[in-house]
């Protein structure tokens, strides 16, 4: 059974700028991109390295290791190092300004 986590303020999360957290032993992180939020895993498809601290531009995070990018919005990747998508995860903002995310 899916529900929503409640996880940190959303403005505790600068614009393009991620934050990992541990939502039932899953490892996500949660970006913020132009305003939007994202939840996304924090494993780069690629070697399984974390992408916490990765670049963000554009909707999209680069993974620290390779610089393999994956969109946002659908954890699609970018390039021919990976073609394995990053699991998302539904996201919205409390109206007391939680960032929550499914799982």
């Amino acid at each position: 059974m899916t529900s929503y986590h409640n996880t940190f303020a959303a403005s505790e999360l600068e614009n393009n700028s991620n934050k990992a957290i541990s939502i039932n032993g899953k490892n996500i992180l949660i970006c913020n991109s132009g305003g939007d939020f994202y939840a996304i895993d924090n494993l780069c498809t690629h070697q399984r390295a974390e992408l916490e601290g990765g670049r963000i531009r554009n909707c999209f995070i680069s993974c620290p290791l390779h610089g393999v990018r994956f969109n946002l919005e659908t954890g699609k990747p970018m390039g021919q190092m990976t073609n394995i998508p990053l699991a998302t995860y539904p996201i919205k903002v409390s109206e007391t300004g939680i960032i929550q995310v499914e799982v």
